[in-house]
Formats: C-alpha cells, structure tokens, sequence
C-alpha cells in the first residue's frame, strides 16, 4: 500500500501537566423556543437544592438518554455515583431503543419533538447529524461561565461546527492490532515489534501465518467502511475536494478498496466480507476461537481481553500499534466519545457541571479507557501502569506496549470517519457499494463510479 505525507497530527500529549477531559453538543432554533423556561426551570432547581458554594447543583436531578443495555452496565453505575460524589447531582436515565441501520437515531427524534433531556453521548460525526437538525447547545458560554478552560483542557479533541463547541471528549477509541501470541509460537515465527510496524510487514506475516488446513487466518479486518478507504485516509487524503466536491475519484481510494478485496477474496489470509457478511466468521472470532493471527480492530477491544469470563482463554494476546503505510509517518485512526447537552435541556449549567466530571474522571473508572485530555507523558505513564497494566496481567501487556499504541507523541491519529457535508450519507454509500464490489457482485471502476457520484448527489442535496 503506497502512502503520501500531509497528516495532521491528530493526539499530542502536552507536557503541561493538565487533568480534564471532554465531549460534544449544538442546537440554535430549539434553543430560541425554550430560553425563558430553562432559565427559570434551572434557577428554580439551584434554589431548591441549596446554595452550597461547593455543590451548587446538589439536588438537581437531569435525565440522561441512553439504552437500556448501557445503563445496566457497571461503568454507567459508576459514573451515576461519581456525579452524585462530586457535585451532588442525580442521574434518571431516560432510556431509548437503539436505532437500526438505516433509521433515523431515536433519541434525535425525541429532541426534535422538543424532548426535555440534559446529556447525550456520541461520536463527533454522529453529533454533527444532531447538530444540523439544531437540538444541539453550544458549550462555550456554559464553560466561560463556569470558569472551564475546555482550550487547555482538550485541545483538539473538542467537537466544533462553524467555530463553537458542541461537545467534550471523554475518551478515545484508538485502533490497535491484537495478536495471537500461541499462533505465532506454533508457526516458530518471532512476535512483531511496534517499530516499523507497516502494513507491508502485516501483509507478509499473514500470508506466513494463514494455515487453511489449521483453519488459520493470519488476518482479520472487518467490513467496517473505515477500512475500506484507510488507505486513503491514512496517507492523509481528504475525502473532499477543494470545492467540496466527493474525492473519491483520487486512485487512493480505489487502490485502498482493491487491496482490501486482494486479502480476503485473493491471497485469502483473512475471511471474505461474504464469509463476515454471512456470520460464518464472526466480528469476535479473534476472541472466539483463537484461530485468527492478526486483528486490526478499535482501541475498545482491548478491554475485552481481560474479560476472562465472557472470553475465556488459555493463550495469550499481544498488543502493537496499527499498521502505516511504508514510508510514511506513522499513524492510527481513532474517534472520540463526546458528551454533549441539547438544547431542550431545562438544565444546562447542571448538564455542563455533570459532563465535565465525566470527561475529567471516566477513565479513572477502571474500564481500560484511553483518556482524551492532554496528558503530560509521565501523567500518560503513570495512569498506564497504575491502572492498565493491572487489567492485562493475564496477557502479559505491558506499559511500553500501551504507550507505544495510545499515548506515541510521534504518530498522527486521525479520524476513522470521513467528516464533512453529509458524511453520514457517504458512511452508508460505501459500506453499501464496498460490499458489492467485496463480494463479487460488481467490479472495482463501477463501485468506484458509482460511489463519487452518490456522494456528490448527497453532498448537493445537503447544500
């Protein structure tokens, strides 16, 4: 896979010593509708719950939206406690089916039905849906008047459209490659090192790897549409042109899906999109089975490894960074998890005082989360040993490997997803005409075709 310069650094680590983190939110006409009733709405809850400078919300409760799933979960009654602990405030969840694909997200529904709820949580692309439909507050008054610096505290991992803040990162999901350290050992092939981890190398020690009769894949990466146009997003390729025109008609994007195509239907080190598409190799097989080598997978599957429970095993997995490009400087996609607080809220000074403990102390918790504050490197170091070592004893990981796969001060980590004018949309587009190509039901210049002028038709509906 063939690479150019021109990534933007995507994660620094400050050298200043700062401990907060952040998330995501906007809204302009709902806002406009309720201004008069959140006021007094929220001044009537402050009176009522006390003036204790320390805890001025004490009492205030805010309904949080979420699934009935999430909200059963030990880290959401965690971070119920932790509001309440510092800063007296009560969680009710209001709890909302998850959408399926293709539908429109049920909690963007009922804010636009004018639904009183105070926080969310959501990707920054997703965000931006909630944002073009207006139910979304803009943060940056709520923190000026909260004496919040969310600048110093975040940086970049701030979600911003046309120039305010709608959101606060809590977390980030960072990509990772997983191997099956007993693989490795049966094959006498030596583990892989984090330096010059390319996708070239990846590449040959799956074809080393792959064992058919063993029913051993060397590799495995999933259908998501990141990985379609990784290739293209990885060498720094914007999605767009200049004059906001699709770009998907630059060969990277081609070549990106072609080589996506030559490993699973051609050199067949991982399972095809049919065979993923079908069930017949599972998302999870990695962890299922143990007959998967490699897996290139988001920063989230890594708390799954200690999970001995649900995933009980009897070998070991490593951890390396994500794969680049050869000849290029490193980089990783990644995506942030934002709070963010809609317009409707009754109680937004509540909402921000809550969402700023979340970003500032989830990752505390326990959940192996990948802090999106700026961290100095010994804060970065500390944290890692302090609390994600502990969690991955089992696999023997240690802080090296996690600082060289999260906190690298030299690797550009960039957007997963493609974000611009109805990115959304182009999402759908190419997961829809990336698995006809994968699958054998169309070739390469037709998907391509077909994908830039399906975006560009979505990109002039948007307009």
């Amino acid at each position: 896979m063939k690479m150019k310069n021109g990534l933007k650094r995507g994660f620094a680590l400050s050298l200043a010593a700062l401990m907060a983190i952040g998330a995501v939110g906007c809204g302009d006409s709902a806002d406009e509708k309720k201004e008069e009733n959140t006021a007094s709405a929220g001044d009537a809850d402050k009176a009522e719950a006390g003036t204790d400078s320390d805890m001025p919300y004490a009492g205030v409760t805010l309904k949080w939206a979420t699934t009935d799933n999430a909200a059963t979960g030990a880290e959401a009654k965690e971070m119920v406690e932790l509001i309440k602990e510092k800063t007296g405030i009560e969680i009710e969840w209001s709890i909302t089916p998850t959408s399926k694909s293709g539908e429109m997200d049920k909690v963007l529904v009922s804010l636009m039905a004018g639904d009183d709820i105070d926080i969310i949580s959501r990707t920054p692309i997703q965000l931006e849906e909630f944002n073009n439909a207006g139910v979304l507050e803009p943060l940056d008054e709520l923190a000026e008047k909260a004496g919040y610096d969310m600048e110093a505290t975040y940086g970049e991992n701030l979600t911003k459209f046309d120039g305010k803040t709608y959101g606060m990162p809590a977390y980030r999901d960072i990509w990772l490659t997983y191997y099956n350290k007993k693989i490795f050992d049966d094959a006498g092939i030596p583990y892989p090192t984090a330096e010059d981890w390319t996708w070239e190398k990846y590449m040959e020690l799956a074809q080393q790897l792959t064992d058919p009769d063993k029913g051993i894949y060397g590799s495995y990466i999933g259908d998501d549409p990141a990985v379609f146009y990784m290739g293209a997003t990885q060498r720094g390729i914007s999605g767009y042109k200049e004059d906001g025109s699709a770009n998907f008609d630059d060969p990277a994007f081609k070549e990106s899906l072609e080589w996506m195509n030559e490993m699973g239907n051609e050199l067949k080190v991982q399972p095809s999109s049919l065979d993923q598409a079908s069930g017949t190799h599972p998302y999870n097989e990695f962890l299922v089975n143990g007959n998967i080598a490699m897996w290139v997978n988001g920063g989230w599957v890594a708390s799954t490894l200690a999970d001995q429970e649900k995933y009980p095993r009897d070998w070991e997995a490593g951890i390396l960074p994500m794969p680049y490009p050869e000849g290029e400087t490193p980089s990783t996609l990644s995506i942030n998890s934002c709070y963010a607080i809609p317009s409707t809220s009754s109680n937004k000074e509540a909402a921000f005082e809550a969402i700023k403990v979340l970003c500032e102390n989830q990752y505390l918790l326990g959940h192996g989360r990948v802090p999106a504050m700026n961290l100095s490197e010994e804060e970065a170091r500390s944290y890692v040993e302090e609390q994600l070592v502990p969690i991955f004893e089992h696999d023997k990981i240690t802080a090296d490997d996690i600082m060289k796969g999260w906190f690298d001060t030299e690797r550009n980590y960039v957007s997963e997803k493609i974000m611009g004018t109805a990115d959304t949309v182009i999402g759908q587009i190419w997961t829809e005409e990336g698995q006809l190509y994968l699958q054998g039901q169309q070739d390469i210049d037709t998907t391509m075709e077909k994908i830039q002028k399906r975006a560009n038709d979505a990109i002039d509906e948007a307009k």
